[in-house]
């Protein structure tokens, strides 16, 4: 029997497969932001890895600036599909048995990968690794922020409150087979719903370090939005979530979730719309105090 060994070249190093992690970094008109990624990737102190860029139809000179690495970076240029249609074509353009994200505006601290590849390799029941992030303001101002997280079976807890932040991620490329690529019907959160299917199938992996930084950017998606938030219903109403979560804390987590997008009706005008998610959520917890009053402020706003 031939044993065909599968591999890439890494600065003329021949790289096994299975070690290799090939990351995704998605870009749209970010030419001012993309070489700051790009260098915190190259000065990894885990060189085993290829980098593929998906730019989503850029306007500006992304092509420009990223093809100034030569060969250290893949390149694809496709009309616009929106993040997660992004991060999907770089999945499928991968060659690595691991896949890390990492957003063009945001940067990655040099031992990161190095981290997150031995704690796989100490822990092979783990699909996905992630860590901590810091954060930094445009104006250049530098602030920890750190959203800690936990390992092993975390689907509750993830359901409860999402700790994962795209940039930290790392993912086992056969973790898509089994649980999909990213829903690209979902403009917003689509990450948290990769999240939580993974974490259905698979242990996870948490570093209580900031070993990526994002960038606080306000043009970016708010998932606090009247958007961000329906969607984000959206995520936790699938049925596999009904089926795994415990009752009371899946019936809490959509209460807290429409009695947001309630507010937000009502803070919009459309009381009706408002009133019916309120309602929603009263049903759903009916010991939900702040709720209730929100449904009673409600029924005075129709009143007058």
């Amino acid at each position: 029997m031939a044993i065909v060994a599968t591999g890439i070249i890494v600065n003329f190093l021949w790289i096994p497969m299975a070690d290799t992690v090939s990351i995704v970094i998605p870009t749209y008109n970010r030419e001012t932001f993309i070489t700051k990624a790009l260098d915190s990737v190259m000065a990894q102190t885990y060189q085993h890895f290829e980098v593929v860029v998906i730019d989503d139809g850029s306007t500006d000179n992304t092509r420009d600036v990223v093809q100034a690495y030569g060969e250290k970076v893949h390149y694809f240029y496709q009309r616009n599909k929106g993040i997660a249609g992004a991060r999907n074509a770089g999945i499928k353009k991968s060659c690595g048995s691991y896949i890390a994200f990492l957003d063009s505006d945001d940067y990655w601290r040099p031992e990161k990968l190095e981290r997150q590849m031995a704690l796989f390799h100490e822990h092979r029941e783990y699909g996905l690794v992630a860590s901590c992030c810091a954060s930094v303001r445009l104006d250049g101002s530098f602030r920890e922020k750190n959203r800690p997280g936990k390992s092993g079976r975390v689907l509750t807890d993830l359901f409860i409150k999402n700790f994962i932040r795209t940039s930290s991620v790392v993912i086992k490329k056969a973790c898509f087979e089994k649980v999909g690529l990213f829903d690209e019907e979902l403009r917003e959160c689509e990450e948290y719903d990769l999240w939580l299917r993974i974490a259905a199938q698979y242990s996870v992996g948490f570093i209580n370090e900031s070993l990526a930084v994002y960038v606080d950017n306000p043009e970016g998606i708010s998932t606090d939005s009247l958007a961000g938030r329906l969607f984000r219903l959206k995520v936790l109403e699938k049925e596999y979530l009904r089926e795994k979560i415990p009752l009371k804390i899946y019936n809490r987590r959509i209460a807290d979730t429409c009695h947001y997008i309630g507010r937000h009706y009502l803070t919009a005008g459309n009381v009706a719309e408002g009133r019916c998610y309120l309602k929603k959520a009263q049903t759903l917890s009916p010991f939900f105090l702040k709720n209730f009053l929100y449904v009673c402020a409600s029924l005075l706003k129709q009143v007058q």
